[in-house]
């Protein structure tokens, strides 16, 4: 069973399907042309056959001794006959001939008589009917050639001929109908890379053509759409962030009067206000792919752990051997920050440990903290643009809502594999898979 759902595919499900049912038509047809045409038609031919050597066995014995040797020769040439009286030394047929029973059911009808065929012991290619008739024994012989109808010759040769042409038409059939669905599949998958330039071509049959124009019409109004929701949130930023600075300005001017702690009260919340902004933003660009180019991971990951400590964070990290590869750097500092800042945030004073390590052809980053973990049922739902364990919203339990969302997202762009697994010990640990992308040597 795991053999066919791993070729669970349309090319082969379209063959399979084609192949069985032109197979059943031509079997079916194989049995009615059998039954109602070539079996007639032996049939016929052994009844005739039967019939002409009765009258043979009565002309013979009537015929005058001296007519005998020209009646010989006229059968020979004539019919491929050969009919005597004398000794004919035969032996029993071994090899099973269709056309040899309905023979013998043709003479016992015509006959009155079980009679049985034999072949003859010096001519291999002759066979030979004993026909007893007014006290003689009448031999009537005729070659392999007489054999009537191969109905079995037939039949072999319509099924390899219609195996034939079942594999031509279900090869030309199946490419037919999966070449445009491999198209539009390939294209899908471009579009949900981030390629959303990319066109099918509308060419072909009616419908295919519906579904490639209707598909470019989708990806020009997605490219739309994405443009004028960065637009749009360009503008709401702007638009925020214009009065709140006013708003800082002001509280800087009014800094130290008698309502103090209102006033810082104010000021957290602006600078909650225009993180909420920076990382909604940051959400937004993550929907661009940037280009790899190859660099030290080792280099990389250890700029982003010397400003972690820089701000007095407790991290450990060890280089390894990740060596030099194909990355999107920006995207991957965007990642590995917003983990690392998870890890901080509920990690409280205790140590965050950072590892990573080549595993055959991806490399796997870990980022593992103390804190109380997530629980199970909830691993996956925190990478959901503003879920948060906590249902009250405190600020003070709890981010944005963002950062994990953002992961999530540039991670599906890029074609990397993030997730939180339970750490036996207590803690969390933040696993990140990125496929080895080998630089092209120019």
């Amino acid at each position: 069973m795991s053999f066919f759902r791993r070729r669970n595919t349309i090319s082969i499900n379209t063959s399979l399907t084609l192949a069985f049912g032109l197979l059943s038509f031509t079997v079916i047809s194989l049995f009615l042309v059998f039954h109602f045409i070539l079996s007639p038609m032996v049939n016929r031919a052994a009844d005739d056959l039967g019939g002409l050597m009765h009258i043979l066995t009565k002309s013979w014995v009537s015929l005058p001794n001296d007519k005998k040797t020209a009646f010989q020769s006229h059968l020979r040439d004539q019919h491929e006959l050969f009919i005597t009286d004398g000794d004919v030394p035969v032996s029993d047929v071994t090899i099973t001939y269709p056309f040899i029973p309905r023979l013998e059911r043709a003479l016992h009808h015509h006959t009155g008589q079980a009679l049985t065929i034999k072949q003859g012991v010096d001519e291999d290619r002759r066979f030979w009917i004993f026909i007893p008739h007014a006290s003689q024994m009448v031999k009537i012989g005729f070659l392999h050639e007489r054999l009537g109808p191969h109905p079995s010759k037939a039949v072999v040769g319509i099924l390899i001929a219609g195996c034939l042409l079942i594999f031509i038409t279900t090869i030309f059939l199946v490419h037919r109908i999966t070449q445009p669905i491999t198209a539009l599949s390939k294209a899908v998958n471009l579009v949900g890379s981030g390629n959303l330039a990319t066109k099918i071509p509308e060419t072909g049959a009616k419908e295919l053509v519906t579904v490639a124009r209707n598909f470019n019409k989708m990806t020009r109004e997605i490219t739309l759409l994405i443009s004028n929701r960065n637009i749009l949130f360009g503008g709401i930023s702007h638009d925020l962030r214009t009065p709140i600075t006013r708003m800082q300005i002001a509280l800087e001017l009014i800094e130290g009067t008698e309502n103090s702690s209102l006033i810082e009260g104010m000021q957290n919340d602006l600078a909650e206000m225009e993180n909420l902004i920076k990382q909604a933003l940051e959400l937004i660009k993550g929907m661009s792919k940037q280009h790899a180019k190859e660099v030290g991971l080792n280099d990389v990951i250890a700029d982003i752990v010397t400003n972690y400590q820089r701000e007095n964070n407790k991290i450990e990290w060890k280089a390894s051997q990740c060596g030099r590869c194909m990355i999107e750097v920006n995207a991957l500092r965007r990642v590995l920050c917003n983990l690392l800042g998870n890890a901080f945030r509920y990690g409280g004073d205790k140590a965050v440990k950072l590892e990573c390590k080549k595993s055959k052809d991806k490399l796997i980053i870990r980022v593992l903290d103390q804190g109380p973990g997530i629980p199970e049922d909830e691993l996956e739902a925190v990478f959901q643009p503003f879920y948060r364990l906590d249902v009250s919203r405190n600020k003070q339990t709890g981010g944005s809502g963002l950062g994990l969302a953002i992961v999530r997202q540039l991670c599906d762009i890029h074609h990397w594999n993030v997730s939180l697994l339970g750490r036996g010990m207590g803690g969390l640990e933040a696993r990140l898979e990125i496929p080895i992308i080998k630089a092209v040597k120019k």
